[in-house]
């Protein structure tokens, strides 16, 4: 049932995944081909703790939901830190950029208001400039975006900071609010004295836009210049948004000469399906932020949680050994798309459809699962080859933490009897065998 089109794209897509594998891996160079996961260790007693998120864009109303979920952000992340008997500090809430939307005042206004209200003493609030905290002045003159920000977080818009041994360097945009050339010598000055206090260790690094080439997104949502410094020290574990792609990805995570994070967004999270179609909005409301501990052998762990659903993701779990040793490498692009495999219906999926009180069509069925959850799902219904009343693509709730089943809205059908089909896509573009049946549309 699938057309031409929805054919050359998927085409094309698993053509470009391959590309990225050989592009954007280190394994084909190093000899580093195992694909099991590293486990975690048999003793972890972090000894620093931060949250990590990005793209908040918040509009300056205090009862928006971006502010609530700030909030939220802090307020969690201390129920957790708690949770811990060996270890109940949160230490610092890194914010990777766009916490405002245009950069107005009332903007700021709000982004301090609901920091005071949930912030304890014990926590180092970090934050970098992105691109939308200079939208309302760019125009005219970006170098407002620099004032706004020394008014109302702090003096400095480039920081390094050492929190329990462990350095910290975020780094802005520069004064146009655009690219990153002018801060290349600063951020190689820094990452040379926390590699000199200690060579082995991880070095936390924060900006806004991906590193070129890296995790998910960052095929046009990145800066070169970043990418080009941060080659240089396989020690830095590297945390930025700006693309929104979700989080929940493997493919957010990366390694190759440094290790890189997508950090998603906290109000909404986004997608590409094919690399070619454009962005695509995950299903219902979703984001997230992660949580990340570091123990004094300089092992991290990375646990993705869900701001929406108020719990972790299942299965989104990291751990970073010998983050310097290029050769030790756990999650590049070629071992984490080797894990990866077809995903698979259960054996008694059915497809069902119903109406919404809007007269929309609601397919309902299982998910499909692999190594990863299904990333999309690629529907047709119609009545052959040359009949079809819908064809599209959806991105998949593996963005939300908890949920069982699939709803996708097709839209308004004509009443009817239908054959559909839909194909399960995984995040590394492994097609999996089709669920087919029969619908009756009222």
């Amino acid at each position: 049932m699938f057309s031409a089109t929805n054919n050359i794209s998927r085409i094309l897509g698993r053509l470009i995944t391959v590309l990225l594998t050989i592009f954007m891996s280190t394994t084909a160079l190093y000899g580093n081909v195992h694909t099991k996961e590293p486990e975690a260790p048999q003793s972890f007693t972090p000894v620093v703790r931060f949250a990590v998120c990005s793209d908040v864009h918040l509009d300056g109303s205090p009862t928006q939901e971006a502010a609530i979920r700030l909030g939220r952000l802090f307020d969690d992340s201390y129920a957790y830190a708690q949770s811990d008997a060996g270890y109940q500090k949160l230490d610092a809430v890194i914010v990777a950029g766009d916490f405002a939307n245009t950069g107005a005042d009332k903007e700021y206004e709000v982004y301090n208001s609901v920091i005071k209200a949930h912030i304890k003493p014990e926590t180092q609030l970090l934050a970098v400039l992105g691109n939308h905290e200079f939208i309302s002045y760019r125009d005219y003159d970006a170098t407002i975006g620099y004032e706004k920000y020394k008014q109302y977080v702090y003096s400095e818009v480039d920081r390094h900071d050492v929190i329990n041994g462990y350095h910290f360097i975020g780094v802005s945009y520069d004064d146009n609010g655009k690219t990153f050339s002018g801060k290349v010598k600063w951020l190689r000055a820094e990452l040379d004295k926390a590699k000199s206090a200690d060579p082995t260790k991880p070095i936390f690094v924060y900006q806004h836009p991906h590193p070129l080439m890296t995790v998910y997104g960052s095929v046009s949502w990145s800066d070169k210049d970043i990418r080009t410094v941060l080659s240089e020290y396989p020690q830095v574990v590297d945390f930025s948004g700006h693309s929104h792609y979700a989080s929940s990805d493997p493919r957010s995570v990366w390694q190759g000469n440094f290790t890189a994070v997508g950090t998603g967004s906290l109000s909404a999270y986004m997608s590409n399906l094919d690399y070619i179609s454009g962005d695509e909005d995950a299903p219902g409301k979703s984001g997230g932020f992660w949580i990340v501990e570091a123990d004094a052998k300089g092992v991290v762990h990375m646990k993705l949680y869900d701001i929406e659903n108020r719990t972790f993701f299942d299965n989104v779990e990291y751990w970073f050994t010998d983050v310097a040793d290029k050769t030790k490498r756990g999650y590049t692009w070629y071992q984490q798309s080797k894990r990866d495999t077809k995903p698979a219906f259960p054996a008694d999926a059915q497809v069902t459809a119903k109406k919404n009180d809007a007269g929309r069509t609601l397919l309902q069925f299982p998910d499909a699962t692999g190594y990863y959850e299904a990333e999309s799902y690629a529907v047709v219904v119609g009545n052959g080859e040359y009949d079809k009343v819908f064809s599209g693509k959806f991105v998949s709730d593996y963005v939300r933490a908890g949920l069982t089943g699939v709803t996708l809205d097709i839209g308004e059908i004509p009443p009817g009897e239908y054959e559909v089909e839909i194909i399960p896509y995984s995040p590394y573009m492994k097609q999996g065998n089709a669920l087919r049946g029969n619908i009756t549309v009222d």
